[in-house]
């Protein structure tokens, strides 16, 4: 086991639950937490969030307590199935689009290691996709303070994705505009429709593999 990192955002716990759902399809239970390096200690989460249970519940998870009973694991299955299959295709249309040499995957863009998931080199400006999933608008605040947090040093184009069909754009569109913490002039959110119309018009490089 590796050293834990001090720097815990809700974002950052939350990728980690994320990847231990593609992993084992489901949520980690509080003594495997421990054990893993890239989540924090279970103290830690005690201490600075109220527990593991409220910070399931903040963090838009609906099975949330592991006490009794046996978890249902249906929706960590959906999330594990559903948004691996989302990031998959949109990284197959990106590198379609743009070809797979201006398509960068969960690149780094600042001194803490912090990860945009897709990040594109484009004659029309150069953008960064954060790609996430959320079916309230609760969950899409929750997501979303976090989320300014971890891009408050991302300069460039970002989009945040909304890859469900929870909300429409003008659903999306609403919530920008009554939203208190007024995101970047560089940043929006969008649907995965909206965002390809907005890729369709944008300019590529030629293809450096095909000369």
């Amino acid at each position: 086991m590796g050293v834990k990192n001090p720097q815990w955002t809700a974002e950052k716990i939350k990728e980690g639950f994320d990847r231990f759902i593609k992993e084992k399809g489901r949520l980690p239970k509080s003594a495997e937490i421990d054990e893993l390096n890239y989540l924090p200690n279970r103290k830690f989460i005690e201490r600075n969030f109220g527990g593991l249970e409220k910070l399931r519940g903040e963090l838009g998870y609906r099975d949330t307590h592991f006490g009794k009973g046996k978890f249902r694991s249906e929706i960590a299955h959906r999330v594990n199935i559903s948004g691996r299959n989302i990031e998959l295709n949109l990284e197959k249309l990106l590198k379609n689009k743009f070809g797979e040499v201006f398509v960068h995957t969960e690149k780094i863009f600042d001194n803490t290691k912090n990860r945009v998931d897709f990040y594109i080199y484009s004659p029309s400006g150069n953008l960064g996709i954060d790609v996430f999933g959320t079916e309230t608008m609760h969950n899409l605040q929750t997501n979303m303070s976090a989320k300014l947090i971890k891009y408050s040093g991302f300069l460039e184009r970002l989009f945040f994705v909304v890859a469900n069909n929870s909300f429409s754009q003008k659903d999306l569109d609403l919530y920008m505009n009554k939203k208190i913490r007024v995101l970047p002039k560089n940043a929006k959110i969008i649907t995965i429709e909206s965002l390809e119309q907005v890729l369709s018009d944008m300019k590529t490089y030629p293809n450096p593999l095909l000369k």
